[in-house]
């Protein structure tokens, strides 16, 4: 009940914040990572991000299309060891962490098929200082009748800030197959990495529906996705302990490669968009316990006129 009245509340504040501004379109809308769908609870184990976006300008200029996008985000996401009930520090796979931030990055689509944009993040780690503490706990024991977490052995409250710049493009094979690209870069004193995420789209939707919120096309329809992510990791505050004032026994490291298999499928049905994408990630650190880990991206966003 508090959870629910948290996220209505949130949502109406957001509601407020988006009717003053004066723009043709915008969005509002709520993105929950979790494995808790497969059963576990581990390592990445919760994500929780609020969204709100609107179009900036849309210019045809010489048969080219100019359309920008400005988005905020307000997120948090909780790691957990696989041992959660152990404050044996020998038993410690994966460390304790949260992380709550504000993102806020900028867009712009040249063609539906091909954009770019960048983002800052700035943020804090942290079990009391980012409430993920309070939170899982509070769910575990209200909701799912379980035990408090231990939150042992915790990466260390800090500040961080982050940047980071996109390349997205498209490329039709036949018909409504389609073979889609994002490429990122990320440097930040939380994470900085280099990724890109590949694979095939199929369906209806024009643009490319998962990669972000895209405002550039709207029609209703449903497409499906099947690709891959690859992970180029050079620094990850949440993941190692490597110099830091953590007194482990032994160093958790974070691996420098990461690679995840996504299936997703997305509709769209003015003015509501539902998404469904599977991840299944290879280990985050050298010392898990599982080899791969599974969770689940449930979205919903609601276009606002």
């Amino acid at each position: 009940m508090i959870f629910n009245y948290s996220y209505r509340g949130l949502f109406i504040l957001l509601h407020i914040i988006c009717s003053s501004y004066n723009q043709a379109q915008h969005y509002v809308g709520i993105s929950l990572d979790n494995d808790l769908y497969f059963g576990i609870d581990r390592y990445y184990s919760s994500g929780i991000f609020l969204k709100y976006g609107g179009k900036v300008s849309k210019n045809k200029e010489s048969n080219s299309l100019n359309f920008k996008s400005r988005h905020w985000i307000l997120g948090q996401e909780i790691n957990t060891p696989s041992l959660r009930y152990t404050s044996d520090p020998k038993k410690i796979d994966f460390p304790y962490n949260g992380w709550l931030f504000i993102e806020r990055f900028e867009e712009t689509f040249r063609k539906p098929d091909f954009g770019y944009g960048w983002a800052v993040q700035l943020g804090t780690t942290g079990a009391k200082e980012t409430f993920a503490k309070w939170m899982q706990n509070t769910y575990h024991i209200n909701v799912l009748n379980l035990d408090p977490l231990t939150w042992s052995w915790a990466i260390p409250q800090a500040f961080h800030l982050n940047s980071r710049v996109n390349l997205k493009w498209g490329k039709e094979i036949e018909g409504p197959l389609k073979w889609v690209q994002e490429h990122q870069i990320q440097v930040g004193t939380y994470k900085t990495f280099l990724s890109t995420r590949a694979g095939i789209q199929l369906g209806s939707l024009p643009g490319l529906p998962f990669f972000g919120e895209r405002l550039e096309a709207l029609s209703d329809g449903s497409s499906l996705f099947l690709g891959t992510r690859i992970i180029y990791n050079i620094n990850d505050y949440s993941l190692s302990t490597k110099f830091k004032s953590i007194n482990l026994p032994i160093d958790i490291e974070a691996n420098p490669l990461r690679q995840e298999f996504q299936v997703g499928i997305l509709f769209f049905k003015k003015p509501w968009k539902g998404q469904f994408l599977f991840h299944s990630s290879s280990n985050y650190v050298t010392s898990q316990r599982y080899p791969r880990h599974p969770y689940l991206n449930l979205s919903i966003i609601r276009i606002l006129p």
